[in-house]
């Protein structure tokens, strides 16, 4: 990691203060939690220091090209609020600290609430981009429980062709089912890996060991449902809490099922949803990365909104 004498390693011994951050605004963004960064830390060589009164989380960006290019998020605020002098003095000091090593300052998956401040602050002298790829897919958790309407209809008919057809039990994950659970997803993405286009069979890789290290925190605050048919597990979801202090969104960061049993996906999917508290309103599922099929399946739920993500480069000149 280019900024070894600059950033720290992202480790669990400082969850409670990389929290204070992650906690301190609403970001509405699935890539803003201690866990999500934690999982992939040792993929994209993520690192963390406090600059000014702001963390910084920089990390490596493209994992497709030779060339390592490293990217920072925009600073978070532990005091829900953000002052544009003091978030400048930041992020030019961390620039400064990208150009001495030959990078070039890039701000990846900034929340579209936060581009304003950004645009206040710096003007012409940064260009902001929407990334698509990058955005959240935000639904309504009532809206995944009953699916209800004509638009999710067919949804309607997979769920209840399983419950008829299908005897099956619900249970959270526990230490003791980690390993089989593991194994589950091992042998999942081994059979994805024959109908995966070439470039993208490296993320389900990648996402194996990501999801290992999920697995980490059962017990510690990590949402969970498995079904089994006939004892087996054929389905596993994964989540999390948006915010340690509030129940209001939930993340879910992994669903894998049998594609080939008819509406195990909305059974997992809807007996998840249906156990989570009466104060969670919206269920966060992640980007599709632009993978069109995964976008098609994200849309096919008719989410209540997208969270937006931006990413931002600075004039070399500005400062």
């Amino acid at each position: 990691m280019i900024f070894e004498n600059d950033f720290n390693n992202l480790t669990e011994n400082e969850i409670d203060l990389l929290n204070s951050y992650f906690d301190g605004y609403d970001y509405q963004s699935s890539s803003h939690t201690f866990i999500a960064n934690y999982i992939w830390r040792n993929t994209h060589k993520l690192t963390w220091q406090v600059i000014g009164e702001y963390l910084c989380i920089a990390g490596l960006g493209t994992l497709e090209t030779e060339e390592e290019e490293y990217f920072m998020s925009f600073p978070l605020t532990r005091t829900g609020s953000y002052d544009p002098d003091k978030v400048k003095e930041t992020i030019e000091t961390a620039e400064a600290m990208f150009r001495q090593k030959g990078q070039v300052f890039e701000l990846s998956l900034i929340p579209q609430s936060l581009v304003p401040i950004l645009k206040e602050t710096f003007g012409d002298d940064v260009d902001v981009e929407h990334d698509r790829d990058d955005d959240d897919y935000i639904y309504l958790k009532e809206d995944l429980v009953a699916l209800s309407g004509r638009k999710l209809h067919q949804k309607k008919n997979h769920l209840n062709y399983f419950l008829r057809n299908y005897s099956f039990t619900y249970e959270e994950a526990t230490e003791e089912t980690v390993p089989e659970i593991m194994e589950y997803i091992l042998s999942k993405n081994q059979y994805k890996l024959g109908e995966t286009p070439e470039e993208w069979k490296e993320i389900l890789e990648l996402e194996n060991v990501a999801i290992k290290e999920l697995l980490s925190f059962v017990g510690k605050g990590l949402l969970s449902g498995i079904i089994r048919i006939n004892g087996k597990i054929e389905a596993v979801t994964l989540g999390e809490f948006a915010q340690t202090h509030s129940k209001e969104t939930v993340i879910v960061h992994v669903e894998k099922a049998d594609d080939r049993i008819r509406g195990l996906y909305q059974a997992i999917n809807n007996e998840f949803c249906k156990r989570l508290p009466a104060e969670t309103i919206y269920v966060n599922r992640e980007e599709d990365m632009g993978m069109e099929n995964l976008r098609q399946t994200k849309m096919s739920y008719k989410p209540f909104k997208m969270a937006e993500k931006y990413t931002a480069v600075f004039k070399e000149d500005h400062c």
